[in-house]
């Protein structure tokens, strides 16, 4: 471990400058894609173990939202579950990033604005809907619509091109409209 002021030093001070300020973003994206709290929380902090331990990778004055939306994609796609839960510490500076991460995140249900009007309005309808919707077109939905990522970050973030960033995009949305028509009709919001 680098001593006061040295290398590990710097890039841990970048990375909170940079990075966990993205964590409340992160994990409301961590819980759309993983449907439970216990494995949000779980997604979230492999995400942030391996954004720090890849932290020398990011390059400077690029979009770190979208980097660590990457990661996070990434290890939900290689099944963070195998190896997010239990895993012993690799050095001592792991273990501290670690028990940092446990302090940070607190109860985000409570400081969360989106888990607080989780319960008002047409929220959960959405999110129900979102939450049927295929994982091609929810992730591509939330990426746009929730991480307001740009459709060129979206290619980077899922790894496919732009035409079908576009295409799915559209094709959620719509949807996610049908989806919703009948509730919204219900409840006077659309007149048929």
């Amino acid at each position: 471990m680098a001593g006061k002021g040295g290398i590990g030093d710097d890039r841990r001070k970048r990375f909170e400058e940079e990075a966990l300020p993205h964590l409340d973003a992160l994990y409301s994206t961590a819980m759309r894609l993983a449907r439970n709290p216990d494995d949000a929380h779980d997604l979230l902090q492999e995400t942030a173990l391996r954004a720090y331990r890849f932290f020398h990778q990011f390059e400077a004055g690029t979009n770190c939202r979208a980097w660590l939306l990457t990661i996070l994609f990434n290890n939900f796609r290689n099944g963070y579950r195998r190896t997010a839960r239990e895993q012993p510490a690799s050095s001592a500076e792991d273990f501290e990033h670690r028990i940092e991460l446990e302090s940070i995140r607190g109860n985000h249900a409570e400081s969360n604005p989106e888990a607080l009007l989780a319960g008002y309005g047409m929220e959960q309808e959405v999110e129900a809907a979102l939450a049927k919707l295929p994982d091609e077109f929810r992730e591509a939905l939330l990426l746009v619509d929730v991480e307001e990522l740009s459709y060129q970050e979206i290619s980077g973030v899922l790894n496919i091109p732009i035409g079908t960033v576009k295409s799915r995009v559209s094709r959620g949305r719509s949807m996610l409209r049908e989806a919703l028509a009948g509730y919204a009709k219900v409840r006077g919001i659309i007149r048929s």
